[in-house]
């Protein structure tokens, strides 16, 4: 583990070196732009029609088995 440390060591020692005070920091090279969707507010499915796809609903909620607690 050693050698591999001092690999490292050796990789960051010629990054400073390479490292000038003239040099701007990057956080990234390459430029990158976030791609969104516009935020179009739709009308919902309504609660039965949701429902009624469900294997099991009660009190107009989906029912899923109980994983926690068990052994």
């Amino acid at each position: 583990m050693q050698s591999e440390l001092n690999v490292i060591a050796d990789a960051i020692d010629s990054v400073q070196e390479a490292a000038t005070a003239d040099v701007e920091p990057t956080a990234n090279p390459v430029p990158l732009e976030t791609y969104l969707r516009p935020d179009v507010p739709v009308t919902p499915l309504p609660q039965s029609e949701v429902l009624a796809a469900a294997p099991a609903t009660a009190d107009g909620m989906f029912v899923a088995p109980q994983i926690l607690g068990e052994e």
